[in-house]
């Protein structure tokens, strides 16, 4: 009994011997960056996965041939193995068709990427990476965003203290897709408004859509409130349809969200939408040439896409889709100093400033439930909910009209914003006022009433002049050289 004893104390210190000589795994390196692959040292990859553009010059049938033959192979390639950091390769691949725009997302080792990359039809390929909202948790005692959208001085400066100047018409008409963590469309701020479009996070093992796009982080509800909810929203009329790409820590895959593209870009078409759709990305990442193509399509047909410019005080340029071409990107200012928020990313591809801090909207707990959040995803839907205004207000069905009117206002760039909490934008207001227009008030948080008002800077835009003034935009002009008078034309042609 002694002996067995101590043959079996043995074995264990000799196991234990093994064991701790072992060390431990190391993190996942990336894909070999020695890949011709975009973006593949980049520290947010997802190990193994892949973005694969198509050539658009090859035809149709060409291109659609390919993606057969790569499904086909891959379904046999990538049984029972594993990525880099452990994860079992998917056996099945996603595709995308935007216009003339192809892509497709899948998993593949080194060796079948690097085929994959060399196949003709291929224009590039791209590490897929992780997304994550644009929103960063902050407090406050009171909302200033709606007050600053149609005040002409800054919240508790002049007359207008507390209200909110707009149209009745408030973006009816007009639907605004929500790509981000979903929403609770049962919140009574949205009124029955508000419909879940497709959910891309939660996907059945058989690829099978998910419509329920309910929101399990809040983000997404906070975002809708700001555009179209009837106490918080910018456009208090406007539909909404939830589009749920990231998921309850606010993240997703690049290759999800161009899916949720591709959706909005579907649901318009079979919806008969066309020029009076509005999509808001209060979401971002690292560059992504293929995030920048496909929203080249999704604007081509005619829907106005709003993106937030990101929170890390840095040149949005690097980012995605904050940095694609046809977006309109949107950085943050703090409404009480019109300075341009601290976080807030900047840089030429930077197009409007909008409030973006102590943001009071709707929450996800309840169907009364309320949040406030800071970040430039909260200025974004500021600017996609004055896109659905202006849509409907002058009839506008072009995207490229609804950019090119907010865009005309070439104003200040914003100060940074400091301790004092003074700005050197602070007084770039434009002067101006609306001749005995019908307009609604908000002056309290339930209470909308209508007023003949002769004063006030507002987004009415019928005025005698002629011009939509929007004092709260501090546009960019990217050479610097604009004046400080923030207005926009807005006659009818």
């Amino acid at each position: 009994m002694i002996f067995l004893n101590n043959i079996s104390l043995g074995l264990v210190l000799l196991w234990t011997h093994l064991t701790a000589a072992i060390p431990p795994p190391s993190p996942p390196i990336p894909t070999n960056p020695i890949l011709p692959i975009a973006y593949a040292s980049a520290a947010t990859i997802i190990p193994n996965r892949y973005i694969v553009v198509y050539n658009n010059t090859f035809s149709s049938n060409a291109i659609q041939a390919k993606m057969a033959f790569f499904s086909t192979t891959i379904k046999k390639r990538n049984l029972n193995k594993r990525s880099l950091d452990g994860r079992q390769l998917s056996t099945e691949t996603m595709s995308f068709r935007m216009n003339k725009w192809h892509a497709m997302a899948l998993d593949a080792d080194d060796g079948l990427i690097a085929d994959i990359n060399r196949a003709n039809e291929v224009a590039y390929v791209e590490a897929d990476q992780w997304m994550h909202t644009s929103g960063t948790v902050s407090q406050a005692n009171a909302p200033l965003g709606l007050q600053r959208l149609s005040q002409k001085v800054q919240p508790g400066k002049g007359k207008g203290k507390g209200s909110y100047l707009f149209d009745e018409s408030a973006g009816e008409g007009i639907m605004v897709y929500v790509v981000d963590t979903g929403v609770r469309i049962s919140h009574e701020e949205f009124q029955g408004r508000a419909s879940y479009g497709a959910n891309f996070v939660d996907v059945a093992p058989d690829g099978q859509l998910n419509s329920n796009a309910s929101d399990d982080n809040g983000h997404g509800s906070h975002v809708a409130g700001t555009i179209a909810s009837i106490t918080y929203g910018v456009a208090k009329r406007a539909s909404l349809t939830a589009i749920k790409v990231l998921n309850s820590k606010g993240e997703g895959p690049n290759s999800g969200i161009l899916a949720g593209l591709q959706f909005v870009l579907q649901d318009v078409a079979r919806k008969n939408l066309t020029g009076r759709a509005v999509m808001n990305l209060s979401l971002g990442g690292g560059f992504s040439q293929a995030m920048n193509h496909a929203l080249q399509s999704v604007v081509k047909a005619g829907i106005v896409c709003v993106a937030a410019a990101g929170n890390d005080d840095k040149d949005a340029t690097n980012m995605s889709p904050a940095s694609a071409p046809n977006a309109i990107t949107v950085g943050a200012i703090n409404a009480k100093t019109d300075a341009k928020a601290s976080f807030s990313n900047f840089g030429a591809s930077v197009d409007i400033y909008a409030p973006g801090v102590n943001i009071l909207s709707v929450g996800h707990l309840s169907d009364n439930d309320t949040r406030i959040l800071s970040g430039t995803s909260m200025a974004s839907p500021h600017i996609a909910g004055l896109a659905a205004y202006l849509m409907r207000l002058r009839h506008i069905k072009n995207a490229t009209q609804v950019a090119a009117i907010e865009e005309s206002a070439v104003g200040e760039t914003p100060a940074e914003e400091s301790t004092t909490g003074g700005s050197a934008a602070e007084e770039s207001i434009v002067e101006g006022s609306i001749a005995g227009d019908q307009i609604a008030e908000e002056s309290t948080a339930k209470e909308l009433q209508a007023q003949d008002s002769s004063a006030g800077c507002l987004l009415k835009g019928l005025a005698s002049s002629g011009r939509l003034q929007l004092p709260f935009l501090k546009m960019v002009d990217h050479e610097y050289s604009g004046s400080e008078t923030c207005s926009m034309d807005t006659s009818s042609s």
